[in-house]
């Protein structure tokens, strides 16, 4: 019984958290919501794409109906996801111009549905913790979890795998110059065993490298930089001349003509899916024979 107590208090944790994260990326949507319900819509260019440490964020110009121009930035990326010159929406509110968003699926969406995934993960870890403290089987928890993450992962694919052939089918190829290799730090803990058989924590740091890829675009002559994958090497070196593919449409939107940078993405996802989903079938398979009748 106390075991079930310690579950129940574990699950209800792990549901106020997911709880909480769910909150705000429902939070996030709404806000962008509220800006495409009831913002004004205006043409916009971006006049600087600005650099903030390892971060780029877009600074864009557009004028008000009055006539009155605004120049604003908005939040910073990873990766620049907009180009010099690049026209976009905008969405304003009325009453406060400063108040806006660019009008584009990743700028308005993606974050907010990144954190709500994050926090139906919780969920679903604290609805394995709730049915332990209940008593259900451990082998049908696991198989509904992983079942779900199979298929999440499944359904990601699908559209990694759609974006990529789209661009790989539609997009136009040039030749770039690799002007940079980003290098990105991080640190993080991790056990190790010696050789005494003791485990202690150490910190160790990981470096990982990004190529910054510059290209012309054909038919405006915009130049236009963008990042590769990146790795724990350098895959590119500064100078390296790379074939590149991009959207006509939105030339930021370009890869590096390899395996790497254009299918790996999506067969890494699916290798998830198959992966969990197989874990599936073996431990349903692996039930069936322990119940089945012995002849």
């Amino acid at each position: 019984m106390a075991a079930d107590r310690d579950w129940r208090w574990i699950a209800w944790t792990i549901l106020g958290i997911g709880g909480l994260i769910l909150a705000g990326g429902l939070a996030m949507g709404l806000g962008s919501l509220r800006h495409v319900l009831y913002g004004e819509r205006v043409d916009g260019e971006v006049i600087e794409i600005r650099r903030e440490g390892d971060m780029y964020a877009p600074v864009v110009r557009f004028r008000l109906p009055s006539g009155e121009a605004q120049t604003v930035k908005d939040l910073a990326s990873g990766a620049p996801d907009f180009a010099l010159g690049d026209r976009v929406t905008i969405l304003y509110m009325p009453q406060e111009p400063r108040d806006f968003r660019i009008d584009t699926f990743e700028r308005l969406w993606l974050s907010a549905i990144i954190v709500t995934i994050f926090g139906g993960f919780w969920l679903l870890f604290g609805i394995v913790a709730w049915a332990l403290s209940r008593g259900v089987d451990l082998a049908v928890l696991g198989e509904g979890a992983f079942a779900v993450i199979a298929a999440g992962a499944g359904l990601i694919g699908v559209f990694v795998l759609w974006s990529a052939a789209d661009l790989y089918t539609g997009g136009v190829r040039a030749e770039g110059i690799v002007v940079e290799n980003r290098e990105s730090r991080r640190t993080e803990s991790e056990s190790v065993r010696l050789a005494d058989g003791r485990e202690v924590d150490r910190t160790v740091e990981r470096i990982s490298f990004a190529p910054v890829v510059r290209f012309t675009t054909h038919d405006d002559g915009r130049e236009i930089e963008f990042h590769g994958r990146g790795g724990s090497g350098r895959s590119f070196s500064e100078g390296e001349r790379v074939t590149v593919i991009y959207d006509p449409v939105n030339p930021i939107r370009a890869r590096i003509v390899s395996f790497v940078d254009i299918w790996l993405p999506s067969a890494v996802v699916f290798a998830v899916a198959v992966v969990f989903g197989s874990v599936v079938w073996l431990s349903r398979r692996v039930r069936r024979r322990a119940i089945a009748p012995r002849a």
